[in-house]
């Protein structure tokens, strides 16, 4: 089996910034709405008759925002089966650095919303791009820790914005307060749009492409195992990457061959309903109205912005341990222990919101144990469901779909991001409470969807999980027989002693 080289994570860390831009960009501005700048700026009212048009003028930045983001999603997918993985990024990337300096520059509420749809067009093209190439580029042995980069570095962009908005709330130009968190928004996409000329293309996708030679420099070096040096793992590995996507290439690819294929259509739907699953626990609502919901319990002046930092530092935290051991523990068990301690919390938090905030006789103690339970439901999400949401959207589709699949999956994030997050700020401020116990309603339904439906994915290369689908594998390696891996093994010689011939007479 390949190793997993040097190179390899090198490369990973470098395309999981697209990763970092998107939670920066997407936290940002929920630090800015916790400054008051913000609000004396746009001249909006945070009290009073006037809240609630401020209400419902973050909806809608917010659910514009996350409209772009499913434009730039499901725009992501055919750019990066006709463009290539590494040239998506890079756009991506250009797009997020013109999207944060235009909000940062915003001079109006009108400014701010549409500007925000093109940053968020950016954003979300990464999102799509950056776990295609991670699952492409990964070790079956290690495909979980890699493509997990992308849920700790999104969560790292949550932290990141959260200790900059923390920092400029101190700042005594008001305006800086909130611009700053926005303006640094355009950093991170800057630096993936350098460290995209270091990142090889996906050789899955050079493959597609009858690139076949490219291809296989590109597997060699970042699957190179010293231990190895005739790289037999390496030419075994590229060998069944070869054979399945001359296999596949000629299924039908697209959105519509999704739709109309019944192997792709299970496929879409445990891909899609599992980033549903992930935002219908309210963790995005308590992420983006995080600073509203401590307000509500009692925190006052930069208490606010301090414990959002707390919390999305106990994600990233999560996420990293969860890369580190999500090979080990599996998909699966990891989603289910997710989504039951996330239905835990939700129901322990609305319990102590319905009791002791907002109602005439409140209690500290029960505010301190909603805070508790916002901290362990970001403990269990970070840990349990972040990283395997993404991975799992990524590693069960075809070569031939894979783009346009994850973007699907994607593309259904944003939009359960623009059906909870959008009515969220009104909604915590008129029904309280009941807002979450919707959420754990949804929670309790993902545990069952989950156990029922949701096969385990570890351990296996990309073209070996055709099996869990109906479809058929080309070539097996994690269970081949010591006859059949001879067999390749020859076939593999044959073909480069062909090569070399071939070579020579040119």
């Amino acid at each position: 089996m390949t190793r997993t080289s040097g190179y390899n994570i090198a490369v990973g860390l470098i395309v999981a910034v697209g990763s970092f831009t998107y939670g920066f960009g997407f936290a940002s501005f929920a630090t800015s709405i916790g400054q008051p700048g913000f609000f004396a700026y746009f001249n909006l009212s945070t009290t009073g008759p006037g809240a609630a048009y401020t209400n419902h003028i973050l909806g809608a930045v917010n659910a514009l925002f996350f409209l772009g983001a499913c434009i730039g999603a499901l725009g992501g997918g055919p750019i990066a089966d006709k463009l290539g993985r590494k040239l998506g990024l890079t756009i991506g990337s250009a797009v997020a650095v013109v999207g944060g300096a235009l909000t940062a520059g915003s001079v109006h509420v009108a400014m701010l919303i549409i500007v925000r749809i093109i940053q968020g067009s950016g954003l979300g093209a990464l999102a799509t791009l950056v776990p295609i190439y991670l699952s492409e580029a990964s070790t079956p042995a290690k495909r979980g820790m890699l493509t997990g980069l992308h849920g700790f570095f999104l969560v790292s962009g949550y932290n990141i914005s959260a200790w900059v908005g923390f920092g400029c709330f101190f700042s005594k130009d008001l305006t800086f307060g909130w611009r700053g968190p926005l303006a640094f928004t355009s950093i991170p996409p800057l630096i993936l749009f350098i460290g995209c000329y270091w990142v090889p293309e996906s050789p899955r996708w050079l493959i597609t492409k009858g690139r076949v030679e490219e291809a296989w420099s590109v597997l060699s070096r970042l699957h190179g195992d010293p231990s190895d040096p005739d790289e037999i793992a390496a030419h075994e590995e590229f060998y069944q990457m070869r054979k399945q996507i001359e296999f596949e290439v000629h299924n039908a690819r697209g959105y519509m061959a999704i739709l109309k294929t019944p192997a792709y259509r299970k496929r879409a739907f445990l891909s899609c309903y599992v980033q549903y699953a992930a935002n219908a626990t309210g963790g995005l609502v308590i992420n983006y109205y995080s600073v509203i919901i401590y307000e509500n319990l009692g925190l006052r002046t930069y208490l606010p912005l301090l414990m959002y930092c707390i919390y999305t530092l106990i994600g990233a935290l999560g996420n990293l341990l969860s890369l580190l051991t999500i090979d080990k523990t599996g998909r699966r068990p990891s989603l289910l222990v997710g989504f039951t301690g996330c239905f835990i919390c939700v129901v322990i938090e609305s319990a102590m919101v319905g009791r002791f905030v907002g109602t005439a006789n409140p209690g500290i103690a029960g505010q301190k144990v909603a805070i508790v339970a916002i901290m362990f439901f970001v403990f269990f999400y970070g840990l349990f469901i972040d990283a395997a949401s993404f991975i799992y959207s990524s590693e069960i589709y075809p070569t031939n779909i894979r783009s346009e699949g994850v973007a699907l999956a994607t593309f259904t994030y944003f939009a359960a991001c623009i059906t909870f997050v959008t009515p969220g700020a009104t909604a915590i401020a008129t029904i309280g409470y009941k807002y979450f116990v919707i959420f754990a309603c949804l929670t309790l339904v993902s545990i069952f969807v989950i156990y029922l439906m949701y096969p385990e994915t570890k351990g296996q290369s990309l073209e070996e999980l055709a099996a869990l689908f109906g479809d058929p594998v080309i070539v097996h390696l994690t269970d081949a027989t010591d006859e059949q891996r001879q067999e390749m093994d020859r076939d593999i010689k044959n073909e480069l002693i062909t090569k070399q011939k071939e070579d020579i007479n040119v």
